[in-house]
Formats: structure tokens, sequence, C-alpha cells
């Protein structure tokens, strides 16, 4: 099986074809089995869930290839929603949702069509589905914005209880952020690199570890994350997700007005039920603050 490559006719097409079609903001859309879920949102910011799913189909293989991985990533679904609800009740406005509703074990959404699906021609549709939607709200925010913010929600299971931030740089070059003067080689390959071609004020290194970073701006709020100001590396040794396909796909030169990073969440205080709201306020906050100091985005 060949992989369907994003070329720039087929990019017009999902670009046409979303604004072709009326979208309500706050609305849930489905494909036609019900397993993705779009919620068009009215701000630059596109959430994707891609291993929140539980529905197991019966008739369907589980994923045996080498390297699949099938955990579920618990209660990010949950988090998507919480985060889209209070960004609402709190500023008026929405971050668009993409939730894959179907179980890692029958297809993965952050590995490309080959590896997510192993091979199963079954699920190409459902894989298709959930990254056409991708496509659509990216096309959406950009159109209206200019650029937008993605971000690829995930949960982890490490011990460490901390939020890790991948920008596509490995736990290896973290510290080089840090260290090193020249960081263009490191900007280039990270999931900024747009962001600094959109606004040639931001500075890379002030991105990533600065006062106004994203993991800096949440660990003030009380979610601790990695890399930030207050914890620039894995100083520590522990385990690191640095970000996946969908990371490095939609942040890419394909995809020129588009930056952001994925998020592995701890569970405590984040996607569990006590601490899902606090996390949400917060993150709505910070989100609001990242904008106005880091980019040219008017809201």
């Amino acid at each position: 099986m060949k992989l369907l490559k994003l070329t720039p006719l087929l990019l017009l097409f999902f670009v046409q074809a979303a604004f072709a079609q009326k979208w309500e903001s706050g609305k849930s859309y489905f494909d036609e089995e019900h397993w993705t879920e779009f919620i068009p949102g009215d701000m630059p910011l596109v959430i994707s869930i891609p291993h929140g799913g539980t529905l197991v189909l019966p008739e369907v293989p589980l994923r045996d290839c080498k390297g699949a991985v099938t955990v579920t990533d618990t209660h990010t679904a949950e988090l998507g929603r919480e985060i889209q609800n209070t960004f609402f009740k709190k500023y008026g406005k929405r971050p668009y949702l993409i939730i894959s509703l179907i179980s890692r074990k029958n297809v993965d959404q952050n590995r490309d069509l080959e590896e997510g699906t192993c091979g199963n021609q079954l699920m190409i549709k459902p894989w298709h589905a959930f990254h056409d939607n991708i496509d659509t709200a990216l096309a959406l925010a950009v159109k209206q914005f200019g650029s937008t913010l993605y971000i690829d929600l995930h949960g982890h299971g490490h011990t460490n209880q901390r939020l890790e931030l991948g920008y596509s740089l490995n736990a290896s070059e973290l510290p080089d952020v840090s260290n090193k003067t020249d960081l263009k080689e490191l900007a280039q390959k990270s999931t900024l690199n747009n962001l600094l071609t959109i606004n040639k004020k931001a500075d890379f290194k002030d991105l990533m570890i600065g006062d106004h970073a994203f993991g800096t701006l949440i660990t003030e709020a009380g979610s601790p994350a990695v890399p930030s100001k207050q914890d620039p590396f894995i100083a520590d040794g522990g385990k690191y997700f640095n970000g996946g396909y969908n990371t490095r796909t939609y942040t890419s030169a394909k995809y020129p007005k588009v930056f952001g990073w994925q998020i592995e969440s701890n569970y405590k205080g984040v996607r569990d039920a006590a601490g899902r709201p606090a996390f949400a306020k917060a993150f709505a906050d910070v989100i609001m603050k990242y904008f106005k100091e880091n980019t040219t985005i008017k809201l």
C-alpha cells in the first residue's frame, strides 16, 4: 500500500471543500460511520486528539504490525472538550476540535497511512476522515486569521507528572537550546519554524524557554512542563515524547501558516476528572497570552 502524498493540488482540494460547506461553531460533525468527530471553532487554534478513542470494531483485526502501539490516551477526548467549552465560557470563542472515536487498536491516527492502518484496507477510510478534518480546520482558521496554532493532544503514563511539549527536537537536543548561540538549525527542524517566518520579531530560544514560552506560562499557571524556563530540558533522565507524525506534518513547509507542538499530558491534575476544569481554564488563559506575546494574530 502506498501512502497518499499531500500534493499542492490535493491541499487545494481540501481548502476548496472546506470553504464550500457552512460550518457551525460548536456543532459536532461526524463521518458516515461516526468514527471521527469534528467540532468547528472560530479562533486560530486547532486541537487534534488521535488516541482518545475507545470504539473497538469486532470485525476489524487488531493492529499487530511491527512497532504498533495500541494504548489509549485515557480521557484526552474529555480534556479536549473541556478546553473547548472553557474557551467559549471565558472568551466567547472555540478552538477547532478533531477527535478520533475509534480505538488505536484498529487505527493509529498519529502515524502515516501505512503504519497507522497496519496495511488493513478497512481502516484507510477512517484514517483519511480524521486527517481530512484536520486539513479542513487548518484551512478555515488560516483563511480567517492568516495563521493558526496547531496542537496534537496526547496523554503519557510516565512517572514524572509534567506536560511534555514536543517540538520535534529530541531529548539530547533540548540542552542545546539553552547552551548554544547558533540555533538556526534547531529552529528550522522545530515545529515553530513557520512561526519564526510569520513573525520576524519572534526569537526561537524565547519561544522554547523564554518568559512567554508556552511551557513557562503553563508552569506558572500550575502545570509543570518541559521544555520551559523552569525546566528547559530532561535533566532527570526521564522519558520524553518529542512529537509525532501529526505535529511534524501539519507544521511542515506544506502548511506554511501553521505552527504548534505536541502535548503529552500527565494524568493527575490534567486529565483526571478533578483536574480537567482547572487545567482547561489555565490552558485557555495561557494560550490567549501566548497569542498576544508571540504572534501577529489579531483575535
